[in-house]
Order: structure tokens, then C-alpha cells, then sequence
């Protein structure tokens, strides 16, 4: 048993020495995570330290054994370009296609990702074809997905090229009376499952019938009127088709400024920071540093997996179930510039304000019901952060090949700063916890570990996906939008959301025009009046901001 500890490590060290001597990093990009770091004029103060090859390092081991993305680029097919399915790719296809990511006692099964435009005016048919066309452009979204039967079971899946037919993928709605009416229909198309026979998206229209005509206006009954509903398109897809990132890529492509110019988005930011090593003993000495932390990560992901769960608490219920029901929530717009002011006061980022402000929210909610874990610092609110991870060879694939889309995404938990105390000291224990975050291996051991299930079958990975994720509060997303207002199809939008049904609790927040939405996907059986947590998260806003002058005008006066 020595012999073969010893051995294991000694091949270990081999890996790190020899994807050192190569120089191969695999760099991370700043995505849901972090999303708004960028290199203009959202970029922060956020330098990356030598512990980031850490997380380089393990990326390299994982993707030379290629056993979690696969193989990621577009192969040409008989047909043309058919994109090529990867493991992640196929279990969130499955997903969609059978009883979804969690196991059948969940009662949950996979919903789509949904993007709400408001628009100026009501999209036309040609219009809705319009966007179609530059829909389809992508692979993905021209593809179906059908198994290899073998037998009675559900075999290996795989993308096949189909056509985009406009009766199939199009449905309008002209019969949306009141704002309430408005809410109600978007509450069931996130969790409407989308067809299976034909590429895993659709495309919903939806209106006032005095916006398809020049009637006069009605009332409803509760006095709105229908002139005032302001039409929507939602676009819905399946995870499958790609990730956040790439959701944002695909808007790039869909959407052009108010003067017809490409869309102006958020870049990505990346390390370039190169660490050079003296002599052998200290390429040795941080090939050991890098194994100690990696064991120590790796038993605190798999604690994070199969440990204690949350608190239940008036946001969470125990066991975490699956009611069939969901209900959007989305907050007023808010400067982001404001934002920016905090983030200079403090020497944070912009992620961090908006973690913070999430904690602050939360915990007034949880305060106005007399939750018995408000008092108690202890209490566990922990946040399930998509991550991207994407190579650098394969960031610049995406510039060289705009319309291949993909997933390249893992989980990490973070615990919120909940417990008594200032919005300004949340924030400070908030930066303390997204630094140790973003150094830290976890991000890359998850990923290890997800190759490592992978191989154990379906079975097992949907009751790791449950366990993991029943664990938790909340999943939390940030995604960067357009810098400045678009139109789609010709057509100006006012406001973007961003939203899915999950098994827990989503949050998320999007940026669109220099001002931010916080979006609630909650279930309304467990979170009562998610509306105050919107309302609670502006007040965390303007409680730092007031701090955040304050501190900007002793450091004037000094």
C-alpha cells in the first residue's frame, strides 16, 4: 500500500513537473463568477497571485485526460458543420430529453434557460423570422438531439442537423390583459418543457391584443391598461446548447446598437501574469505546496457535496422539494455607476457589492419573519456560483469561430456573510471570501471530481447533482450585458432578464445599459413575497453607497 502511495505521488509530481517545464497554462476567464472584471471600463483591482497556477495546473491534468468536455471544437460532418457532443453537453441533454439532471424521487426534472426583452413595440413575423435566421447560424440551435437506442435503454446522444421551421418554434400571445396576466404566463414557461423532436429552443411573443391593433384601449378588471403592458419576447433554450457565456455571445450575434453598429459587450479580463522559478528546488518545493492544497481542497469539496446542508430557513425548506411551481421576481433597475462608486471606496469589485448586497437581502428577509438563525452568525446560507473554465487555446477558438457554442462551466459554494452586523462590514467579510474563492483549487477539483462521477453512470450523477444542490440556498449567476441599449430585430429593448427553474432557489443578476436587474426564480410555496428581497437587495445598494461617500469625502479631506 506504501509502494503504490508512493508511486501515485511520484507520477503526480511527474504531471506538474512536466506541464511546467511546457509552460501550459490553462487560464480562467472571468465569467459568472466574476463577471463584471473586465478590461475597460469595468475592470478592478482584482490581479490574480501566483496560487492561480494551482487551479492552471489541475485544468491541465484534466484536460489532457480529455475525460470531462471531450473533444470542443465543430467537426464537419457528412451533412456540413455538426457540432461535436460533449459528456457535459450530453448530460444536460439528457436532461431535457428524459426525466432530467436530478434522480425521479426529486420530482424535478430539467427547464429551460429563458431571456425576457421587453421591447419598444411588437415584434412582427418578420421580425421573429429575422432573429430565427441569425439563430440559426449557430450549430446548436439548428440541431436536434436523438439517442442510439440500444435495446430498451437510452443510448449515446448526438447533435442532427434539422431544419428551423417558424410554426414549430414560434408562438404568440395577444391575449396579455394586465401586468399580472404578463407575470403569470412567464412564471409557466419557466417550467414548460420544451419540445424534443425538433432544436431545443423556442421563441414567445407576448402582448396586449391593443398592441396587435389600433382599437381602443381596454381596462382590465384591477384598472390596468392594455397599452401600458409593454410586449415581451422570451427566448427559450436548453442548457445544452451552452452556457452563460456563450448565451451572451449568441445575444452579440443577434442584436446590434441603436445605430446599427455590433454590439458593445463586456471582455473578458485574464491574467497574464507568468511565474518563473530560480532553481529545480523551488519548481519542487511548489509542486508540494500544490498537493497539500489539493488535499485539502479535495476533502473540502467532497465535504461541500455530502456534508451538513443549509439551515432551513424561511428560504429554504428541508428536504429540498420539487412543488412544480415557480415564480419570477425581478427588481427595479439600478445605476451602475453606483455600484462603481462602492467598489472604489472600498478597493472591491463589483462581484463582491452585489454578493454582498444578496447576503444584506437575504437577511433582512429573513429578519421582517423571525427566522430563529437571524441572531446567529453560524447560521448556513451557502450559493451555488456557476464557473466557467475555459482554456485559453479555446478563448481564442471563440474569436477565430464566433458561432461554435459550448459548455465549459463548473460549481463552486460560497458561504454568505449572514449574522448581525453593517452593510459596510458585510461587504468587508464578502471581499475576505471571494478572495480565499478565486484562490482557491476548488473550482478545478470539481471539475476532477464531476470526470471522476461521469464515469459511474447516470444513476450516480443525478444523485450527485441532487445532493450537491439540495445542500445549498440559492444558485447565484452574473452575467455581463450589452454596455449600451440594443435592438433585436430592428426593435429597441428596454429591459433584459435573465432566468431557469431549478431545483433551489435562482438569483440572478444581469447587467444591461449601464444599470442592473436582480431576477428571483423562487418557489412560491417556500419564499413568501419574494418582492421584498428585490426591494431589500436596493436598500443594501443604497446603504453602501451612502458609506461609500462618506469614506470617498474623509479620504477628500484628508
Amino acid at each position: 500500500m506504501d509502494c503504490f502511495l508512493s508511486l501515485s505521488l511520484l507520477i503526480f509530481l511527474c504531471f506538474c513537473f512536466i506541464s511546467r517545464s511546457k509552460g501550459e497554462r490553462l487560464l480562467r476567464a472571468k465569467t459568472n463568477h466574476h463577471p463584471f472584471d473586465s478590461d475597460d471600463e469595468y475592470s478592478s483591482d482584482d490581479d490574480s497571485s501566483d496560487d492561480d497556477d494551482l487551479l492552471f495546473l489541475l485544468l491541465f491534468l484534466v484536460k489532457s485526460s480529455k475525460s470531462v468536455w471531450g473533444q470542443e471544437r465543430i467537426i464537419m460532418g457528412e451533412e456540413g458543420d455538426v457540432p461535436k457532443m460533449s459528456p457535459m453537453d450530453e448530460s444536460l441533454a439528457r436532461a431535457s430529453l428524459t426525466s432530467g439532471v436530478h434522480p425521479p424521487h426529486a420530482g424535478a426534472i430539467d427547464y429551460p434557460l429563458v431571456a425576457f426583452f421587453q421591447m419598444k413595440s411588437v415584434p412582427s413575423d418578420e421580425h421573429v423570422q429575422g432573429i430565427l435566421n441569425k439563430l440559426a447560424k449557430f450549430p446548436r440551435f439548428r440541431c436536434k438531439v436523438e439517442p442510439v437506442v440500444e435495446g430498451n435503454v437510452l443510448g449515446k446522444l448526438h447533435w442532427v442537423p434539422t431544419e428551423i421551421r417558424f410554426q414549430k418554434h414560434v408562438t404568440r400571445r395577444d391575449d396579455v390583459h394586465s401586468h399580472e396576466e404578463l407575470e403569470k404566463i412567464k412564471n409557466e414557461l419557466l417550467v414548460k418543457p420544451l419540445q424534443t423532436d425538433v432544436p431545443l429552443f423556442d421563441v414567445f411573443v407576448l402582448s396586449s391584443s391593443k398592441g396587435r391593433s389600433n382599437n381602443r384601449s381596454k381596462s382590465s378588471e384591477n384598472g390596468d391598461s392594455e397599452s401600458s403592458i409593454k410586449p415581451v419576447l422570451a427566448i427559450r433554450y436548453s442548457h445544452a446548447i451552452g452556457d452563460g457565456v456563450h448565451a451572451v455571445k449568441v445575444l452579440e450575434h443577434i442584436a446590434c446598437g441603436l445605430d446599427g453598429e455590433p454590439v458593445k459587450m463586456v471582455h473578458w479580463k485574464r491574467s497574464k501574469k507568468k511565474k518563473e522559478f530560480k532553481n529545480a528546488w523551488a519548481m519542487m518545493l511548489d509542486c508540494l505546496y500544490f498537493v497539500w492544497v489539493f488535499m485539502v481542497g479535495f476533502c473540502r469539496a467532497v465535504f461541500t457535496a455530502f456534508g451538513p446542508a443549509d439551515n432551513k430557513t424561511v428560504i429554504r425548506d428541508e428536504p429540498v422539494k420539487w412543488s412544480g411551481k415557480r415564480e419570477i421576481t425581478t427588481s427595479t433597475p439600478i445605476a451602475l455607476e453606483e455600484l462603481k462608486a462602492v467598489r472604489a471606496a472600498f478597493k472591491c469589485t463589483i462581484n463582491d457589492v452585489v454578493v454582498s448586497c444578496i447576503a444584506g437581502a437575504v437577511q433582512r428577509y429573513m429578519e421582517a419573519r423571525d427566522c430563529p438563525f437571524t441572531k446567529k452568525p453560524s447560521t448556513r446560507v451557502r450559493a451555488i456560483i456557476p464557473f466557467a473554465t475555459i482554456p485559453k487555446k479555446e478563448m481564442e477558438n471563440m474569436k477565430k469561430d464566433p458561432y461554435t457554442l459550448q459548455n465549459l462551466f463548473t460549481f463552486v459554494s460560497l458561504r454568505l456573510s449572514m449574522g448581525p452586523c453593517s452593510a459596510t462590514e458585510r461587504l468587508k467579510r464578502t471581499m475576505k471570501k471571494t478572495y480565499d474563492l478565486k484562490r482557491s483549487p476548488e473550482a478545478a477539483i470539481t471539475i476532477f471530481l464531476n470526470a471522476i462521477i461521469g464515469k459511474l453512470g447516470s444513476a450516480m450523477q443525478k444523485q450527485t447533482v441532487y445532493d450537491y444542490m439540495s445542500r445549498h440556498s440559492m444558485v447565484l449567476t452574473n452575467v455581463p450585458g450589452p454596455v449600451e441599449r440594443v435592438r433585436l430585430a430592428g426593435i429597441e429593448v428596454e429591459t433584459v432578464d435573465f432566468a431557469c427553474a431549478n431545483l433551489i432557489n435562482q438569483v440572478s443578476v444581469l447587467s444591461y445599459a449601464g444599470e442592473i436587474r436582480l431576477t428571483l426564480v423562487t418557489d412560491p410555496e417556500v419564499v413568501k413575497d419574494a418582492h421584498t428581497i428585490a426591494e431589500y437587495f436596493l436598500k443594501e445598494i443604497k446603504s453602501l453607497k451612502i458609506a461609500a461617500d462618506k469614506v470617498s469625502s474623509e479620504a477628500a479631506a484628508a
